[in-house]
This record gives structure tokens, sequence and C-alpha cells, in this order.
């Protein structure tokens, strides 16, 4: 036997501290509907079925989502759509504004319309948030399927911190709004 028969061994194939050949590449990408699991978090499965992604027809999604219903600002912010969030509690605010002379009954009144208006389109919201969210990972971190396994994991799931900030937000503005002039 010669030393041509044997294979070559390269300095990296006698170190012991190099990482293992399988482990020093990128992982196979993923699809769509993987990295929308990733970013959903645990909820997924229900989720994708709310939003009809494996039905065989394309379907809107479901038009009515109880939590962001009952407490609308809350369900935003526990799904990490700030922005969102914001926004809706700048529209009520400012139907409190305009309705603050006229009757208790007409601003309830006015005050439920945004809160339906959530109820019936937070699915087909959370859905496009998530997509965009996806779209602008995957642009930023094109053909790094770690990284943007990485980043979606990091960006989407749940906050309940997010929340616990919002409720403290919201009993500081009362509190303020109601301090003496």
């Amino acid at each position: 036997m010669n030393h041509l028969d044997t294979p070559p061994v390269s300095p990296a194939d006698d170190n012991p501290y190099l990482a293992p050949a399988a482990e020093v590449g990128d992982a196979p990408a993923s699809s769509d509907a993987d990295y929308l699991n990733l970013l959903v978090g645990p909820n997924a499965a229900l989720y994708r079925q709310r939003w009809h992604l494996d039905s065989p027809v394309p379907k809107p999604p479901r038009p009515w989502h109880w939590p962001a219903f009952l407490v609308p600002t809350y369900w935003l912010l526990h799904r990490k759509m700030y922005l969102a969030a914001i926004l809706f509690e700048l529209v009520l605010f400012g139907i409190a504004l305009l309705t603050a002379r006229a009757s208790p009954l007409l601003t309830v009144a006015l005050l439920a319309v945004p809160r339906l208006g959530i109820a019936v389109t937070a699915n087909s919201l959370y859905l496009r948030h998530c997509t965009r969210l996806l779209a602008r990972v995957k642009a930023a971190h094109a053909g790094q399927h770690n990284r943007i396994r990485t980043e979606l994991q990091r960006r989407g799931g749940t906050s309940v911190w997010a929340v616990v900030i919002g409720m403290a937000a919201g009993a500081v503005i009362n509190t303020v709004a109601r301090l003496p002039t």
C-alpha cells in the first residue's frame, strides 16, 4: 500500500477542537410555513387554522377573534404589534375627546366601534403583521437560514412584558388624568 491509497488528511481533520463539518455549514432553508410557525410561537397550529393556511381552497382568515374584542390593546401588545396598539389607543382617545360633551350612551357606542373593528380584523391584521415581518427578516438576512430562524424567534412569539408595561402605562395615564388641576 502506498501513500496515494490513503485519503488525504487536512490539518482540520486532526483538530479535536474544531466543530464537526455538519454543524459548520448553514442549515437547509425552511419553508415560509415553517418560518410562520416559528414566528407565531406555541399557538402556531391554532393561527394556521384561523388563517386557513392549510386549506386546499384559499380562504380569507376567520373574521372574529374574542381576545381582540375583550382586551384589544393588550392582545395587540401580547402579539408584539406595538404600533397597532398605540394607534388603537389614539383612536379611542380621539373618540373620547370628540364625545366629551356628548351623552354617555353615544360615547360608549362610538367607543365600541373600534373594538368591533379590531375583533373582526384581528386574524387578518396578525397574518399581515407576520408575513410582513417574515419578508423583512428574509430580505435582511438572505441566504442565512440560521440567522433568519434566530431573528424570527427573537422578534416573533408573544410578550408578557409588553402587556405588563402597557397596563402600568395605562394606570399612570389614568392617575395623571384624574389629578386635580
